[in-house]
């Protein structure tokens, strides 16, 4: 008898241990969730984002040179790409050839006009002196001075004087419009050389900032067109995480609230921040195809709007630059409730 009750016993304790640990393990567990819940606002909605910069041409042109590779680092300045200048160069040379035609142009029709211009000097003294005859005819003939014929050949001798002096007038302002005309040739041909080496320019591509080449869109021997994207860069210098928190929860957020997060690529190592930016739209407004609910279909959704959290540092002291962030990586984010 006394047997019997000592192994009921020790089954009782056998069934009481494991149930007692299974209890301890939920309730552990469920005192984590309840902390981090409390402590932390979490989401696996984030990922590294930088600023991604396009290297587009300015003009049509075909791809000679492209100098960079997807994955190189560049340097503001740096020469990544380079178009066929060879029609452009030739188009200039032809402008700055016609250009020194239109100077010689002018060369010339200044020389007219001068020439035209100390010519004036005779048939204004001409003029003048054929006047003064013809008012001193007129009053000779009035006192009977002078026979009519006199006179008629004074008023002739005037009428001569005074064409020649319009004659010449005329000339003299045909001169400077061919100046004006030519000196205005030289500056549309200069405008011509101007745009011509500017687009010379425009057949060298930099890099406009820092980073590294993300994509590269156009090969060489491909056609770019204006505006068109050759390769994108990424801005690496600045980097942060994107963030997307359902509406709900970002009640109480503010700028500058810390946060930790980790990179699904280095395990193990949990990097700090803050909050430097709350979107002011849900994410869904700048979707391809935003919600318009006027039909009158509608379904509710909870909206996530998008909160960029900075990259400070790690827990550890070590430093960021020690780990290859790249954008898109996959983040878990933990911002510390306040």
């Amino acid at each position: 008898m006394e047997k019997t009750v000592k192994e009921q016993k020790k089954k009782g304790i056998g069934v009481y241990i494991p149930v007692t640990l299974v209890v301890l393990i939920v309730l552990i567990g469920c005192g984590y969730w309840y902390r981090e819940y409390k402590k932390y606002i979490k989401t696996d909605d984030a990922h590294i984002d930088a600023d991604n910069v396009a290297v587009s041409s300015k003009i049509l042109g075909r791809i000679i040179h492209l100098y960079v590779d997807e994955g190189d680092t560049v340097k503001q300045g740096k020469l990544i790409a380079e178009l066929d200048s060879n029609d452009i160069l030739a188009q200039k040379n032809q402008a700055i050839a016609l250009k020194n035609q239109y100077e010689a142009a002018f060369g010339q029709a200044q020389a007219k006009y001068k020439f035209d211009v100390e010519s004036m000097s005779v048939p204004e003294v001409n003029l003048a002196k054929a006047k003064e005859d013809l008012d001193r005819a007129k009053k000779q003939l009035v006192g009977q001075v002078i026979t009519k014929e006199a006179f008629d050949h004074a008023n002739k001798a005037f009428d001569v004087a005074n064409a020649q002096y319009n004659t010449a007038k005329s000339q003299l302002q045909v001169s400077k419009a061919q100046s004006v005309s030519a000196a205005s040739a030289i500056a549309s041909a200069q405008a011509q050389v101007n745009v011509l080496a500017t687009q010379l320019k425009n057949t060298k591509l930099y890099a406009p900032v820092d980073g590294i080449v993300a994509k590269r869109w156009l090969m060489v021997g491909d056609i770019a067109q204006a505006g068109q994207s050759i390769m994108t860069i990424n801005n690496n210098i600045k980097l942060w995480v994107s963030v997307y928190l359902e509406e709900t929860k970002i009640s109480g957020l503010k700028l500058n609230q810390k946060a930790k997060f980790s990179v699904d690529a280095f395990p193990g190592v949990e990097f700090t921040g803050k909050i430097i930016d709350m979107g002011s739209n849900t994410a869904a407004q700048f979707s391809l195809i935003p919600p318009n609910n006027a039909a009158g279909n509608f379904t509710k959704v909870t909206q996530r709007i998008q909160i960029k959290v900075s990259i400070d540092g790690t827990e550890s002291g070590a430093k960021v630059s020690d780990y290859k962030l790249l954008t898109g990586m996959s983040v878990l984010m933990k911002i510390i409730k306040e």
